[in-house]
C-alpha cells in the first residue's frame, strides 16, 4: 500500500429487524472489532502509515490537505543538517525540519498534532516524535520550532521529543512527517506514552497531510 493509501470505509451497519440472539450476536461482533481496532491502535502506526481509522464521525476521509516544506520536496533528500550527529559532523543539527501546511478547508479542527515516522526500520516503524497541542491558527512551524501550546509525548526510542534520524550506514530511509488536525485541543498529557498519544490522536482526527523525506547512504 501506497503511503498516500487511503484506508476503505466500512459497508453501512443495518440494523437486524429480527432481533433475539442474532442482534446480540450482531452486538458482540461490532464491540470486537472495535476492541480490535483499539489494539491495532494502540501498539502503533498501521502498514499504510496512518493513525488507525478516524473514529471521530465528523472526519471524512476525504479531507487531506497538503503539507510542505522549504528545505525538502515530497519524495525528495531531506538536508543532513535534521539528522544524527553520526552525518555530516557539524551540519547535522538534528533539529526538525520546517513544515507548512494548508488545512483551512478541514471542519471542526481545534488543534494540529505532527507525528515523525520510518516505517522503514528494521524492527517496524519507528516514531521519531508526536507533538500536539498546535493551535488551530498555525500553519506554519518553523525550523526547530516549539510553541508554548505544545505537548510531547514519547517515541520509539522512550524520549519526549524529537529523535532525528539516524539510519544505520548503507541503508536509506524514509521519514514522514504527518501533520493530523484534530477536534480537540490537546489531546493528551505533556510526557504521555508513545501508545496513548497515538491512541488519543486516532481518535480526534478530522484530516491529515503528509511529507515525506528520504535519508541514508545511497
Amino acid at each position: 500500500m501506497s503511503d498516500n493509501a487511503r484506508p476503505s470505509q466500512k459497508a453501512p451497519h443495518r440494523p437486524d429487524k429480527r432481533g433475539g440472539s442474532h442482534a446480540r450476536s450482531g452486538r458482540r461482533g461490532r464491540a470486537s472489532a472495535a476492541a480490535a481496532l483499539a489494539a491495532v491502535v494502540t501498539l502503533g502506526l498501521s502498514g499504510c502509515g496512518l493513525i488507525g481509522q478516524p473514529q471521530n464521525k465528523s472526519a471524512e476521509l476525504a479531507e487531506w490537505f497538503t503539507v510542505t516544506s522549504p528545505v525538502f520536496r515530497d519524495g525528495g533528500d531531506l538536508p543532513a543538517r535534521y539528522a544524527c550527529s553520526t552525518y555530516s559532523g557539524s551540519a547535522a543539527l538534528g533539529k526538525t525540519p520546517p513544515l507548512r501546511w494548508s488545512a483551512g478547508g478541514v471542519r471542526n479542527a481545534q488543534s494540529y498534532a505532527i507525528v515523525v515516522d520510518d516505517p522503514d526500520a528494521a524492527g517496524g516503524t519507528y516514531v521519531h516524535w508526536v507533538v500536539a497541542g498546535i493551535d488551530q491558527a498555525q500553519h506554519e512551524l518553523v525550523e526547530g520550532g516549539r510553541l508554548g501550546t505544545m505537548v510531547e509525548a514519547h517515541n520509539t526510542a522512550k524520549k519526549v521529543g524529537y529523535t532525528p534520524p539516524c539510519p544505520p550506514k548503507g541503508e536509506r530511509h524514509r521519514y514522514r512527517f504527518t501533520v493530523y488536525a484534530l477536534d480537540t485541543r490537546v489531546p493528551f498529557p505533556n510526557g504521555a506514552s508513545l501508545q496513548t498519544a497515538l491512541g488519543d490522536i486516532a481518535k480526534h482526527t478530522v484530516g491529515r497531510g503528509r511529507i515525506t523525506g528520504n535519508f541514508g547512504d545511497k
